[in-house]
């Protein structure tokens, strides 16, 4: 009989160990599919969240002033005028030279063309331009800055002046030594 309350023991316990382990199955499977729905909810609201930032940020644009639209149009186009400007000019007395590589960034593709066309004109201006400088005008950061602006009003002119468009957008000296 001892053995026989033995044995019941034990198949009473195969029996709870092996729904012991069932609950922990199931238990485990729903804390997944808990996990995922919480997963999912999160995604979803962020997507919302996403959706009103990028509805907010296109009416940002739309109330840009059309100014500012203009400088982000696309690939910004650069025309180096090749070859490098050499002129000299007065330095106290001195005779010095001035050689400039200068390159002009543009978005449009007529100004372009019509740099290209008109170059020997746009040349002379430029040419003319630096030869009338000084080496204390051009000598600092900020007489380099004002010679790019006066280049870009010179180059404007040129271009008005044959007709042709002329929005040009920056003027980059890529090579300034002065001697």
């Amino acid at each position: 009989m001892a053995d026989e309350e033995e044995n019941a023991e034990v198949e009473e316990e195969k029996k709870s160990g092996g729904m012991m382990k069932m609950i922990l199955l199931v238990n485990g499977v729903l804390l997944v599919i808990g996990i995922a729905v919480g997963v999912t909810m999160f995604m979803l609201s962020g997507e919302e969240v996403a959706e009103t930032a990028d509805t907010e940020m296109l009416e940002e644009v739309e109330d840009i002033p059309a100014e500012k639209k203009k400088k982000s149009r696309g690939t910004p186009i650069y025309v180096p005028l090749h070859p490098a400007f050499v002129v000299n000019f007065e330095n106290q007395e001195q005779v010095a030279f001035l050689q400039v590589d200068i390159q002009i960034m543009t978005y449009d593709s007529g100004v372009e063309r019509a740099l290209k066309t008109h170059m020997p004109a746009v040349r002379n201006e430029l040419l003319l331009l630096l030869g009338g400088k000084q080496y204390h005008e051009i000598n600092t950061r900020e007489g380099k800055r004002a010679l790019s602006q006066e280049a870009i009003q010179v180059i404007q002119d040129v271009l008005a002046d044959v007709g042709e468009d002329n929005s040009i957008e920056a003027l980059y000296f890529t090579s300034f030594v002065m001697q």
